[in-house]
Formats: C-alpha cells, structure tokens, sequence
C-alpha cells in the first residue's frame, strides 16, 4: 500500500478534521460547559439552601412540621436538624440526622468536618476556595435558630457527585463513538480504495503501459461518474495511440527501407555540425571521403565539406559542387533545413550522388570508340591498299593475287567478329538470347579446343596443358556459344602469357565436376602478367579493358574491349557464373560454373 496513495491521503484529511472537532468538542465540554454546568448547579443549589433557611427564620414551627418534604426538594440538597445546639460525633439529639450516605460521603469532604461542630452561622461553598477546585464541588450551611425557646442548628448539604457519574456516563459514551467512529473510518477507507484509489492506480498502470507502447489492456468502464468518464477517455485515448504508433511505425519502417535501398547518401547534421542521422551509402561516402582528405596531399585542390557546411549554415542557402576522389566522383548537394514561420535552421541535410560508374562508362565509351575506330581502321586500310594493288597489277602473279585476296577475306572476317560479337552482347544485354543445348562430351570438346590452339600457342612460346578426370563428363550446353567463351578466354591467356616475362609459360584447362554442388567446374589458368586488383570488380564490364598501359605491348594492340562481358552473359544464359582469381605478375584463373540440371525457365 503506498503512502501517497490518493485514497489514503483524503481519508487521513477527513479523520483528522473529524478527529479534530471532536477534541475541540470534548474540550469545550470539559472546559467551559462542564464549568458552566457545575456552577449553575451550585448557584441553584445555594438559592434553594438559602430559601429553605429564609422560611426557617421566617417560621421555625414551618420547618419541624415539612422536614421530609424540604429533603424532598433535590436529591443532592439534604437537610438535618440538630435539637442541641452543640455537635457530638455520640449521642447527639438529632431531630432529623443526614442519611449514612450523606454522613459517608460528608467524612470525605473538605470545609465540612472542620465546621459541623460549629454553633454559629456557617456558609461554606468549595467551588470559591482554590485549594479545593479539583474535589467535587459541595456547599455546606450551618443556621442557629430558636424553636420554642430551645436553639437548635439547622444543616444544609449539598453537592455534585451525580454530575460527576453523569460525566462518566459520557465518558463511556463518547468512547463508544470513538470505537465506532474508528469502524466507520476503516470502512470509509475502503469504500475510497475501491472506489477512487484502485481505479486512478489502475489508470496509471496503463499510462504506463501506454508509455511501455503496449496497447493490449483496456480499462473497465462502469457508471456514468467522473472516474468512468476518465476510463472511457483513455481507452478511447490508447486506441488513438496505437493506431497513430501503428501508422508511425509504418512510416518509419517505410523511410528506413528507403534510406538503406536508395543509391543516393543520406547525411543530417545539427547546427553544431553534429551527424545525427545516415544511410549506408552516406556513410561508404564519408569514409572514403575522410581516407582521401586525409591521403591527399594537395590541400588548396581538395574541396573541405566542413567548409562548406559552414558557409551553408552561414548563408542558409543549398550549394552543390561535386568531389572527384581517387577512382570515384560524387556529387554532393548540401540542404538548409529551415523552420516555415521563424526561418531559423534547424539542421542540413547532404545528399550524394556515386557518379562513378557515369564517368566509368563515359570514359570506356570514349575508349571503345577509338579503340573500335583503330581496330576497323586497321581491316579496312588493309582491304583498301591491297584492293587497289590488285586493280592497278601491281601484283603480278597468280598466287600473289591469291595471297592479297586471302589477306583481304581474314581482314574482312576479322571486322566481321567483331562487329557480331557487338550484335550478339547487345542481344544477350537486352535478353533476346536462344540457347541451341546439346549434350556434350566436355572431355572431348576441351581437347578438341586444345588442338585449334595449338598452332597459335607454339607461335606465341606458351605450353598448352589440359587436366580432366578419366570418367567422362556429359554437360547439356550451346557448343557454339560455349566456344565464343573459351575462344575469348584461351586467346586472353595466350596473349597475357606471352606478354611475362618468365621462362615457363604455361596456360592450363581444368575439367573438375562436383556432385555435392551438382555442378561442371571449367578453368582456363595461365602464368601471364596477371591483373591489377582494383580492376578485377570491373573485369565483366563492357568496353572494360584492365591495366591500360598494356597496350604498350604490340601483342595487346587488338580487343574492343566487349569479350569479357560477352563471357559472362553466355555462362549466365546457361545458368551458372564465372569468377576470376589474380595476382599481378603471377597469372590470371577464369573459373567458370555450370549447373549439371539448370532449372527451365
């Protein structure tokens, strides 16, 4: 049970108020109203006392013919009649002596005993002597008179001992309410629990709840009272909550897939240039970023983005620049957020854009046209000048001529390769592509690629070398479109291999089938000059050509820089993929895997 419990609180309030007039009340009784009370009594008991003896003065004979009816006038005022008028505690001659109550309680009374034996006149009164407040108040009377010549002494007592059994009553009474006050209490407490402590904890369990983002409890409403009212207003109140934690939810989930799928980087700064928020692509671009600023040597040239983002907070207008790094080009807009009404800035939003692979392709473009330019040009200067050495005689004999036109078919068919190998990527890129499968004896199909190779790698210097298991390896496949891949592929690797320098070049064709995988693994490896690492992740790009100082050699002059990416697109029609694995200096591996059963489109 908790101290501060509201229930407990307004119950305190109200027993301690109701405590509290009931002291004042009982105080006020026991001090002014019982004082009142007793000195009414003493006064109307002295007046009654006082009449009594004026009659007695007035006619003594009054006074022995009603002795019992003037004892009859209180209960608490008793007369005696004393014939002698000399008091003896033995043998005294009473006309009318007190009762043994009145004698008894008379023993015990102050100003009484010390009087009784007196003969003269004697009024005494207890309530006006101090020392004697704290008794119960009595008043005591002597009154000589003369009765037939013969004086006697007149007694008068009274006092106020059936107030005090009267106060004791009360007594007895008010602690009665007392206990009874206490049960109505706890009762009372327990009707305010129920009724108000239990429901507000209960709204507060669920405001918590609610705070918790758990919606599953509802209040129970009962009544049509304030505290039912406030029930049904938070349940309506949690119903709200979920719905609009719900929609958030959503929204957040929503622009939390947006900020991790967009291409474009995502980075929210406060005014204290702050990074509160970001997307994986902002932070790949702030890490190279930071790499290169802190690499580049030539800090004039290099754009500074805090800089930048002062000038944007400075100024609170956009700016756009972009940032050429090493490999890669962003563009880079940085955004003032500004408040609609007070126009103040309350943060800056940097979006970046990769336009690597923009600049990439528009230099491979701007290289596969001179490249496509030379290598036609060169076809074609040759088709020309011996076309025209044939029409001018200049050769002379039958076989020369036989031999200029046999230079002018391989010139015509080299320009035709070439212009079909363009055809058949861009049909292949555009999915127009139509797969003629045999089953093929792959054991067979690389030795026979081995021996169409073998003239032009003993011209080059370069071993031709083949390993294959001995059972036989059957592969549903395009044998036409397979040779396109290997024709590309072993001519690479004898060229790149002849182009080492090392005294052991070797190219080798692997054969290896994996049944866990269910899979043909095909190999072509060679001991060339390798590639460069930075190249191999644009290797299969079109109109890609790696480790362009290579055309310095003679041997790489020729290549339009498509035969790569036309490999790739075969082996994928075919289901499967192609890796490569090199080192500079140390050779080159194209790993190609093709699933034994692809699964029919």
């Amino acid at each position: 049970m908790r101290l501060n419990a509201i229930a407990i609180r307004i119950w305190l309030i109200t027993f301690v108020i109701t405590i509290f007039f009931f002291i004042i009340t009982t105080v006020f009784y026991s001090v002014f109203l019982s004082e009142e009370v007793k000195n009414n009594y003493m006064n109307d008991f002295e007046e009654i006392i006082l009449n009594v003896e004026r009659l007695v003065v007035a006619d003594p004979h009054f006074l022995l013919e009603n002795m019992d009816t003037i004892n009859d006038l209180h209960s608490s005022v008793n007369f005696a009649l004393l014939m002698d008028d000399t008091f003896e505690e033995e043998g005294d001659n009473w006309y009318l002596p007190f009762s043994d109550d009145v004698k008894e309680t008379i023993q015990g009374k102050p100003g009484v005993l010390e009087n009784i034996d007196r003969n003269e006149r004697v009024q005494f009164r207890s309530d006006q002597h101090r020392e004697y407040r704290r008794n119960i108040p009595h008043l005591f009377h002597i009154l000589p008179v003369t009765i037939e010549n013969q004086d006697v002494l007149f007694y008068s007592f009274a006092d106020l001992s059936f107030l005090i059994r009267i106060e004791r009553r009360l007594s007895f009474v008010l602690s009665g309410f007392i206990i009874v006050e206490l049960f109505i209490a706890l009762f009372y407490y327990i009707y305010l629990k129920k009724q108000l402590s239990e429901p507000i904890n209960a709204m507060t369990n669920i405001a918590f709840d609610y705070a918790r983002d758990d919606f599953s409890h509802q209040l129970p409403v009962s009544g049509r009272d304030d505290l039912s009212e406030l029930a049904m207003a938070m349940n309506k109140m949690g119903h709200s909550l979920e719905t609009n934690r719900t929609v958030i939810r959503q929204e957040k989930e929503l622009l939390s897939h947006i900020m991790h799928n967009i291409e474009t980087g995502i980075l929210y700064y406060d005014t204290d240039k702050t990074l509160l928020l970001s997307n994986p692509v902002g932070d790949l671009f702030l890490t190279r970023y930071q790499e290169e600023h802190t690499n580049y040597s030539d800090e004039e040239r290099f754009i500074d983005l805090d800089t930048k983002i002062a000038e944007v907070i400075e100024s609170k207008r956009p700016t756009e620049f972009t940032i050429e790094m090493q490999e890669t080009y962003f563009e880079v807009t940085i955004l003032p957020l500004l408040e609609e009404e007070t126009r103040d800035l309350r943060g800056i939003l940097i979006s970046t854009k990769d336009l690597t692979k923009e600049h990439r392709l528009d230099k491979m473009r701007v290289d596969f046209i001179n490249n496509i330019s030379h290598e036609l040009r060169t076809p074609l200067v040759m088709i020309q000048g011996y076309s025209e050495a044939i029409l001018d005689d200049v050769a002379e004999s039958i076989e020369e001529k036989k031999e200029m036109s046999r230079i002018i078919r391989d010139e015509a068919q080299r320009m035709n390769r070439m212009v079909n190998e363009m055809l058949d990527l861009s049909r292949m890129e555009a999915g127009y592509i139509e797969l003629q499968k045999t089953e093929t004896d792959v054991n067979k199909y690389l030795r026979s690629l081995m021996f169409r190779f073998d003239n032009l790698a003993n011209e080059s210097g370069v071993s031709l070398q083949m390993e294959a298991p001995k059972e036989t390896v059957y592969l549903n496949m395009d044998k036409d479109k397979i040779d396109q891949v290997f024709v590309n592929l072993i001519n690479n690797a004898i060229r790149h291999t002849r182009m080492a320098d090392k005294d052991e070049k070797v190219v080798t064709l692997q054969l290896l089938k994996e049944e866990e995988l269910g899979e043909v693994v095909m190999i072509v490896k060679d001991t060339g000059t390798g590639i460069p690492k930075e190249d191999l992740q644009y290797i299969f790009d079109r109109f890609f050509k790696a480790d362009k100082s290579r055309n310095n050699y003679s041997y790489n002059t020729r290549g339009t820089g498509i035969g790569l990416s036309l490999v790739k697109n075969i082996v994928e029609a075919h289901g499967g993929f192609i890796e490569v694995e090199s080192e500079v200096n140390e050779g080159a591996a194209f790993i190609i895997h093709i699933p034994i059963d692809p699964e029919e489109e």
